[in-house]
């Protein structure tokens, strides 16, 4: 069965905070938060195209990422408030992804 062109990548966002959210209450609301964006790829090609990609990222080293086998993750960290960069980021994300998938 043949997936749909804009099927073939899964892209996921998770937010990874230090600790509890007591513990963000409790030392306050300036902390650093880890905005993950994982790549999942459907199909053989797309997790290849992926896993390349993540390849020559890591080489640049300036990107916190893992490469993972069906797919990968980037890790950003920002300020717990910082929605502009938040947003901007899942943004930048969303358009990795597509073209990614224009190249496959």
């Amino acid at each position: 069965m043949k997936l749909k062109k804009d099927n073939r990548i899964e892209l996921r966002f998770a937010l990874i905070g230090p600790g509890t959210m007591w513990n963000l209450l409790y030392e306050g609301m300036d902390q650093s938060v880890n905005l993950r964006s994982i790549f999942k790829g459907k199909d053989e090609e797309s997790i290849l195209a992926l896993i390349k990609f993540g390849e020559i990222l890591k080489k640049k080293n300036d990107y916190d990422i893992t490469i993972k086998d069906d797919g990968i993750e980037i890790n950003n960290f920002i300020g717990i408030n910082d929605f502009e960069n938040g947003e901007k980021w899942t943004n930048l994300m969303n358009k990795l992804k597509d073209e990614i998938i224009k190249m496959i």
